[in-house]
C-alpha cells in the first residue's frame, strides 16, 4: 500500500540499535550458548547426542558442543555466514503486511455476561480461511493448541479456500508428510516450530525431531520463541529483545546446518509482562509493540522474512471504545500503520482476547473494519482521529518520542546485560525473577 503521508524516520538510530542487537546476540550465543536438558536416569535415549551430532556435523567448527557444560556454542563468524545466506526476496508477502494469527486455544461465543468457550473445530478453520480470503489478507495462519487431532485435515480445509502463503502447526510425522505434499503441489506452506524453551534451552526431543524432518525435506519453517520479561528473560525491553533474537539466530543456524536451502521466517514473540509469581501479560502495551518492532526491524535490515505480534489487547473483555473496537487494538494499528517503518509481516491483527488464549469471530470483523479504515486515511485523517481522543493523542505522541529516540526504552546495558543473562542461566535456572537486575528495572509506567 502506498503511503499518503511522509515523515522523518530516524533510521540511523534504529540501524545502530539493530546492529547492536545482532552483535550482542552473537556474543551471547558464543559465551552462553544453548543448554541441553539434563539426562533422565530412566531414559538413556534422552541425551540428545544424536541430534547434536546432526547439527554440528560439517559446520567446520561453527557450532561447537561443550560436553562438560552440556552447551552448544556458536562462533560469531558462523552466525554471520548464516545471516549472509538468508534472503526473503522470493517470499510472497510484501512489507508492512497485516495478517491473521492463529485461531487460539478457544473460540468465544456470545456476549457478556453469557460468554461461552468452545474448542476449535475444522469449521472454525474454514471460517478463518474465508475471512482471510474475503478481506484479501496477505497470508493465513492456523495454529491451534487443541487442533492436533485435525493436523492432517487443516491443510485441505485452509488451502481449498485461501491460496496464499499459509502458516501451519505440525507436531506429528503425519503432519509433516501432509505439509510436504501440499508444498510439493505448489502451495506456499510454512510450518511452525519452537525448538527452544527460554532462556536458551533445547526443548523436548519430539519437537526437535519434527523440526529436523521439515528442514530436511526443505519445507519452509517459522522459528518461534516466546520469552517473558522478568520471568525467563530480562525485565528490560532490550534484554527481552536480546534473548528473543539470540534464540532465533541459533534456531536459524541449526536449520541451515541441516539444509542450507531452508527458507526461514523469524516468528519470535518477545512478550512483555510484569515480574513476580503472578505475572500479568502486557501484550497490548506500547512497549510490547516496540519490542516486537525492534525484532522486525532488525530482521528486515538483515533481509530475513519476519512475522511479529501486534494489535493485541490485555484481558478477555472486548469493548467497543474507538472505531467500534478495543482501544489497544486501534492504538497498535495506528502505530504499525502510521509510525513504524521497516517491518515485514504482522500477525494477531484481529480477533484475539484473553492474552491470545481466545479468538472471537465477531471481534475479528470489527478489528478488520477498523484496520481498513485506518489504512484508508491520509495524514489529516490520522490527525483527526488523534485530535478526537485525548488518551490516544497522548499515547501516540509519547510513542513518537520513543520512535525518534529509541534509547528512551532500549538501554543496551553493554557492560552488564550479558553477565546478567549468564549468571541467571547458571545460578538461577533461567529464572530472571530471582536476579536483582529484575527488581532494579521494574518499570514505573506501562503505556
Amino acid at each position: 500500500m502506498i503511503k499518503k503521508y511522509k515523515r522523518i524516520v530516524p533510521e540511523n538510530l534504529w540501524n545502530r540499535l539493530a546492529r547492536n542487537l545482532v552483535y550482542d546476540a552473537k556474543q551471547l550465543l558464543l559465551y552462553c550458548g544453548i543448554r541441553l536438558p539434563q539426562v533422565k536416569s530412566d531414559d538413556p535415549d534422552s541425551d540428545y547426542q544424536a541430534m547434536v551430532d546432526h547439527f554440528t556435523h560439517g559446520t567446520t567448527y561453527g557450532i561447537i558442543q561443550d560436553p562438560i557444560t552440556r552447551r552448544i556454542h556458536f562462533e560469531p563468524e558462523y552466525i554471520q555466514n548464516i545471516i549472509d545466506l538468508a534472503t526473503r526476496f522470493d517470499f510472497p508477502v510484501y512489507d508492512n503486511s497485516f495478517g491473521p494469527g492463529g485461531i487460539a486455544g478457544y473460540i468465544v461465543e456470545g456476549d457478556e455476561p453469557n460468554v461461552k468457550l468452545k474448542s476449535p473445530e475444522l469449521n472454525d478453520i474454514l471460517k478463518q480461511a474465508i475471512i482471510a480470503k474475503n478481506n484479501e489478507m496477505p497470508f493465513s495462519y492456523v495454529c491451534v493448541r487443541q487442533i492436533s487431532k485435525f493436523e492432517v485435515e487443516q491443510f485441505g480445509v485452509m488451502t481449498r479456500i485461501f491460496d496464499g502463503p499459509a502458516f501451519f502447526n505440525v507436531s506429528t510425522p503425519e503432519g509433516v508428510d501432509e505439509a510436504e505434499r501440499y508444498h510439493r503441489d505448489g502451495h506456499y506452506i510454512i510450518t511452525i516450530h519452537s525448538i527452544f524453551e527460554s532462556p536458551l534451552l533445547f526443548t523436548v526431543q519430539e519437537k526437535l525431531e519434527i523440526f529436523i524432518d521439515c528442514v530436511s525435506r526443505q519445507i519452509p519453517v517459522m522459528l518461534v520463541s516466546q520469552p517473558f520479561s522478568g520471568q525467563n528473560a530480562p525485565m528490560t525491553p532490550y534484554g527481552l529483545a536480546l534473548i528473543t533474537f539470540s534464540e532465533f539466530l541459533a534456531a536459524m543456524a541449526l536449520a541451515y546446518s541441516i539444509n542450507p536451502q531452508t527458507k526461514v521466517v523469524n516468528g519470535s514473540f518477545p512478550t512483555m509482562c510484569t515480574a513476580g509469581r503472578k505475572p500479568e501479560l502486557k501484550i497490548g502495551s506500547v512497549v510490547h509493540n516496540f519490542v516486537n518492532f525492534l525484532i522486525a526491524y532488525t530482521s528486515r535490515l538483515l533481509d530475513i522474512a519476519s512475522v511479529q505480534s501486534g494489535c493485541t489487547i490485555e484481558g478477555s473483555k472486548h469493548e467497543n471504545t474507538i472505531l467500534d473496537t478495543d482501544y489497544q487494538t486501534v492504538r497498535a494499528m495506528i502505530l504499525w500503520e502510521n509510525l513504524f517503518e521497516g517491518w515485514h509481516m504482522l500477525r494477531h491483527t484481529y480477533g484475539f482476547l484473553s492474552d491470545l488464549a481466545c479468538f472471537s469471530f465477531e471481534k475479528a470483523l470489527d478489528d478488520i473494519i477498523a484496520l481498513r479504515h485506518i489504512q484508508s486515511l491520509d495524514e489529516n485523517g490520522i490527525s483527526a482521529i488523534l485530535a478526537n481522543n485525548v488518551r490516544l493523542n497522548r499515547d501516540y505522541h509519547r510513542a513518537m518520542e520513543i520512535y525518534q529516540n529509541p534509547t528512551l526504552i532500549f538501554n543496551r546495558e553493554q557492560d552488564t546485560l550479558l553477565n546478567v543473562i549468564v549468571e541467571t542461566v547458571e545460578n538461577f535456572g533461567g529464572d530472571f525473577g530471582r536476579h536483582d537486575h529484575t527488581l532494579k528495572n521494574i518499570p514505573q509506567e506501562w503505556f
